[in-house]
């Protein structure tokens, strides 16, 4: 499924039907724009420099795949905030978002978060599980 306002943001030749098993996902919680999603990737990407694609999801549900170097051939204008140019926000990681990093001890499947509810703590897609935190 491809969600029309993160439409940008994802890779159009990767498909999101069939993820591969080791790739990584962002999951957002619902309600998340696709500003705020950009904003979380960068950091993603900025923070995690041999990640190199991601699952994108928002409330649990994949609307597509997208890669570092998509991102980048879009240039920098799409991966900024509104006010990013006013001289105010220093480079370097973003202070919006902390990843929360998490991995199932058994197969390896890797989710990222920018919160976590405890109601509904990330689970391994394989079923094995509860994912660990990791740091």
């Amino acid at each position: 499924m491809t969600d029309a306002p993160f439409s940008i943001l994802l890779d159009a030749s990767r498909a999101a039907d069939h993820v591969p098993d080791r790739t990584p996902v962002l999951d957002l919680p619902p309600g998340f724009g696709a500003v705020e999603a950009a904003d979380a990737l960068e950091s993603l990407f900025v923070t995690d420099r041999e990640l190199h694609e991601v699952a994108l999801g928002v409330g649990g549900e994949i609307v597509g795949v997208t890669t570092r170097t998509y991102l980048d051939s879009l240039g920098r204008a799409v991966l900024r905030s509104l006010g990013d140019g006013d001289g105010a926000t220093l480079p370097g990681e973003s202070l919006r978002y902390e990843i929360l990093r998490y991995r199932c001890s058994t197969c390896g499947a890797e989710e990222r978060r920018i919160h976590v509810d405890e109601r509904s703590a990330p689970v391994c897609p394989n079923g094995h599980g509860a994912l660990e935190p990791t740091p």
